[in-house]
């Protein structure tokens, strides 16, 4: 018996797939209960749901009229029928459940709600399907105001899905019933569409928003706060700026008198605000203004900008410093070698018949480190501006290397990675050996300290730190004691 119903259950399946209307009467003939029995054997999905995702109008009709409470029914993932005609945009289907179904024109049917709380409007608008979203308007305007249990509206679904076309007819529909507004209604973390369109960087979406002429522009609340006390400008700034598209949607916020939690909006702001309403262009700052504006907008602010971009910034700059210091201890600079330092003393001797020269008085270099270089080089001999040369030049390559160390922890190879660079290192202090000095000690204290220099700085306040906190832990444990 139960190996009949499963095979009579099998044969309305199949029926409804192919939306076959003659062997449902027929498998009805043979079991006048079969629809009963199918909802008590395959109670996770229906005939009706089957026929839905088939498209087969006329099936689904017909399963409406024998048992018109099947479009109640929830499947096993959560679906009722219409949600199913209203996310796959079977059209008529939808408009065949809304004027079948129980209910005040279609009212009861549309609000039913689903799966995470949604209906089906919410499904029309996930999938973009605007001529569903129509027909459901028309059933029950009330649905512009059903949310899911996630706080969020079929509006917050347009712009979360990046559904433009179902997004505008949403905003167009708002505007018929007079129910502007909405737009700042917020989800469960009271992020309005605003917040959400700014966060997925839509500047269309944006722009329609601020820019409309109608009542949406001076209805939405530009500066409105999520549960984590953040306006849309404000996540803009959390925002890495990519491409043009990034900076007209930080233009657009800022026309719209749009304004950071640190910085609220004040009356020229305001002003701001209502000439964008009216579609007027707003005044150019000024050249200073515009000057600081972009010093400050090039400059690194951490939250904005991506670390890993950081890194590779880093790298690339230590890896540039690295190369200058290590070439220019393979090839010093003449003088400085004992093959050319006869040769150099000799050339820059100055010859007995030539006149004393004579010292123009000029100004201090650009840069500390070059004034530096030229006192050094000026106060001691060529010997000692050698040993110089040793210090800053190995602290410059030592310096480079920790970074690309650090930058470059956890990073694959890196084993083979510090191999290459302590090779260069140990290259470096070779070729360094045709350097002359008065004193080869000095030399080595010299380089050995430059080399070790940039681990102990960022070393010694660590354990610094470390101790004093141990030291203090203790002396209150002896206070405790005593």
């Amino acid at each position: 018996m139960n190996m009949q119903r499963s095979e009579m259950d099998s044969r309305l399946f199949e029926a409804a797939i192919a939306g076959n209307i003659n062997a449902l009467h027929q498998l009805l003939d043979e079991n006048p209960l079969i629809l009963a029995d199918s909802a008590l054997i395959s109670p996770h999905e229906n005939p009706l749901h089957i026929a839905t995702k088939a498209g087969q109008l006329g099936f689904v009709r017909e399963m409406i009229r024998l048992r018109p409470e099947s479009v109640r029914e929830l499947n096993k993932d959560g679906f009722r029928p219409l949600d199913i005609a209203a996310a796959l945009g079977h059209i008529e289907i939808v408009k065949e459940i809304i004027l079948r179904s129980t209910g005040t024109a279609g009212k009861e049917v549309c609000s039913l709600k689903g799966k995470e709380g949604r209906t089906a409007i919410h499904y029309a608008a996930i999938n973009g399907k605007v001529e569903v979203m129509d027909e459901l308007f028309n059933a029950w305007d009330g649905c512009i105001r059903d949310v899911t249990a996630s706080g969020e509206t079929a509006l917050h679904l347009t712009v979360k899905y990046n559904k433009f076309d179902a997004f505008r007819k949403f905003i167009e529909w708002l505007e018929f019933r007079g129910s502007e507004e909405l737009v700042n209604s917020g989800d469960e973390d009271g992020n309005t569409v605003l917040h959400l369109a700014v966060s997925k960087k839509q500047c269309e979406y944006v722009q329609l928003l601020l820019s409309c002429n109608s009542n949406i522009a001076n209805k939405l609340e530009v500066n409105a706060k999520n549960k984590r006390g953040l306006t849309a400008m404000d996540i803009m700034e959390n925002l890495i700026v990519e491409n043009p598209s990034d900076i007209r949607l930080r233009e657009t916020l800022q026309r719209a008198a749009a304004s950071t939690t640190t910085s609220p909006p004040t009356a020229s702001a305001q002003h701001v605000a209502v000439n964008v309403a009216n579609n007027l262009k707003p005044k150019r700052p000024s050249r200073a203004q515009a000057a600081n504006d972009w010093i400050k907008y090039f400059r690194y602010q951490k939250g904005r900008d991506s670390p890993s971009d950081t890194r590779n910034v880093l790298l690339v700059v230590a890896a540039l410093i690295a190369t200058v210091t290590f070439q220019a201890g393979v090839d010093p600079p003449n003088g400085l070698t004992k093959n050319n330092i006869e040769s150099c003393t000799n050339i820059n001797a100055p010859s007995p018949l030539a006149p004393p020269p004579v010292e123009k008085p000029g100004k201090m270099g650009p840069g500390p480190a070059v004034g530096l270089g030229v006192l050094f080089a000026k106060l001691g001999s060529t010997l000692h501006a050698a040993e110089y040369f040793i210090f800053v030049n190995s602290l410059g390559l030592a310096s480079s290397i920790s970074v690309i160390i650090y930058l470059t922890s956890g990073f694959p190879f890196k084993r083979e990675l510090h191999i290459s660079m302590y090779s260069m290192l140990f290259a470096y202090g070779w070729s360094i050996q045709d350097i002359d000095s008065e004193n080869k000690t000095t030399r080595h204290i010299l380089m050995g300290s430059a080399f070790l220099l940039p681990f102990l700085l960022r070393w010694l306040p660590r354990w610094a730190k470390r101790i004093w906190r141990w030291y203090k832990k203790k002396t209150l444990l002896e206070h405790h004691h005593v």
